[in-house]
C-alpha cells in the first residue's frame, strides 16, 4: 500500500519496486541506488502522484522565491519521474550539473529526498 511505500522512502529507501518487477528492472534499480539515485516503479509512482494531487494542500506546497529558473526546470522533470541522466539529456547539461542543481534546490526548498521532490513539484504545479 502507499503508506508502506512512503514509510520506506521516509526511512531512507532509495527506491521501491513491486513484486512484478522483471530481472532487468531490478538490476537497473540496484545500479541506480548504488549511484545514489532513486527508483520508483511506474505503477507506484502514478499512485503516489494521484494521492499527492488530491491530498496536498496548495499552501504547504509553495516553493522558495530564490529557486533559479533552471532549478525549477530540474524540479519539474523530477516531478515527471525522469532520472538524472534523462534530465541532463533533455536540458543539454551534464549529469554532474543536474546533481548540483538537485543539491541546491533540495537545500533551498528543504526537500528530503526524490519522493519529496516529486510531491513538491506536483503541489507547486510544475509537474
Amino acid at each position: 500500500d502507499d503508506e508502506s511505500v512512503l514509510a520506506a522512502l521516509g526511512a531512507g529507501a532509495r527506491g521501491y519496486l513491486t513484486k512484478n518487477a522483471g530481472r532487468q528492472d531490478i538490476l537497473r534499480a540496484i545500479r541506480a541506488a548504488a549511484a545514489g539515485q532513486s527508483v520508483l516503479d511506474r505503477e507506484v509512482q502514478d499512485r503516489l502522484v494521484a494521492s499527492v494531487r488530491t491530498a496536498a494542500p496548495a499552501a504547504a506546497q509553495s516553493l522558495p522565491a530564490d529557486l533559479t529558473p533552471r532549478e525549477r526546470e530540474v524540479l519539474a522533470l523530477i516531478g515527471e519521474g525522469l532520472p538524472n541522466r534523462a534530465i541532463a539529456e533533455k536540458l543539454f547539461i551534464s549529469e554532474a550539473t543536474v546533481k548540483t542543481h538537485i543539491n541546491n534546490l533540495f537545500a533551498k526548498a528543504d526537500i528530503r529526498d526524490r519522493a519529496d521532490a516529486v510531491r513538491r513539484a506536483i503541489g507547486a504545479g510544475l509537474a
